[in-house]
C-alpha cells in the first residue's frame, strides 16, 4: 500500500475532545481586541452589549483557536491526532514539505465569558497525488469542531495543508 492509500484509509478518524486551557474570559477578549484594534463594543462594552440580541459581551468568533491552542509549556503528552499522524506518515515517506493552503470557518454559537470550550479533530479528506510548482504530494483536510460546555457547536474550522516532496529534491 502507498502512503496515499494509507492516508485515505484514515479518512473519518477523529480524536478528542480536547479541553481548552482557559475559560472564555473578558481579559483575553480585551487583549485580543487591543491587539487586533477591533473596536466593536459588543466585545468590550457590557452596557452596550446588554442592549443587543446577545444580552451581554461575546468573544470575537476568531478567538476560538486562541482558547484552544495546546500549551507550549510545560509540554503535555497527548496521543497524536489525525493531522499529526498523517503529517508523520508523510514525513516518513519523504514528503517533508508543508504549506497551509486553506482555512475556512463556520460560526454558530457565540462564545461568552465563562464558557469552557473543547474541540475534536477529524481527518476529512485526502487528495490523490498531485504535482504543483512546489513539488509532489497531496492535500490533507481536517475539520476542527469547537464546542461549548453545553455541547453546542461554536465553530467548525476546515483546515487544509499540502504535504509534498519539494521540487528538485
Amino acid at each position: 500500500m502507498s502512503v496515499f492509500e494509507d492516508l485515505k484509509a484514515m479518512v473519518g478518524e477523529e480524536a478528542g475532545p480536547f479541553a481548552a486551557n482557559d475559560p472564555v474570559n473578558k481579559p483575553m477578549i480585551r487583549h485580543w481586541c487591543e491587539g487586533m484594534e477591533d473596536g466593536n463594543p459588543l466585545y468590550t462594552d457590557e452596557e452596550y452589549a446588554m442592549t443587543t440580541k446577545y444580552e451581554g459581551i461575546i468573544a470575537p468568533p476568531q478567538m476560538v483557536q486562541a482558547y484552544c491552542v495546546p500549551l507550549l509549556w510545560p509540554k503535555k503528552s497527548t496521543p497524536p491526532h489525525p493531522l499529526a499522524k498523517a503529517s508523520d506518515m508523510m514525513d516518513a515517506a519523504g514528503y517533508f514539505g508543508v504549506v497551509a493552503t486553506t482555512t475556512s470557518y463556520e460560526f454558530f454559537t457565540p462564545m461568552r465569558p465563562g464558557d469552557n470550550l473543547s474541540y475534536t479533530i477529524k481527518l476529512d479528506k485526502v487528495s490523490d497525488e498531485k504535482t504543483t510548482r512546489m513539488g509532489t504530494g497531496c492535500f490533507i483536510t481536517v475539520v476542527y469542531t469547537y464546542l461549548n460546555q453545553n455541547g453546542h457547536i461554536d465553530c467548525n474550522l476546515q483546515f487544509t495543508i499540502m504535504k509534498f516532496k519539494p521540487a528538485g529534491s
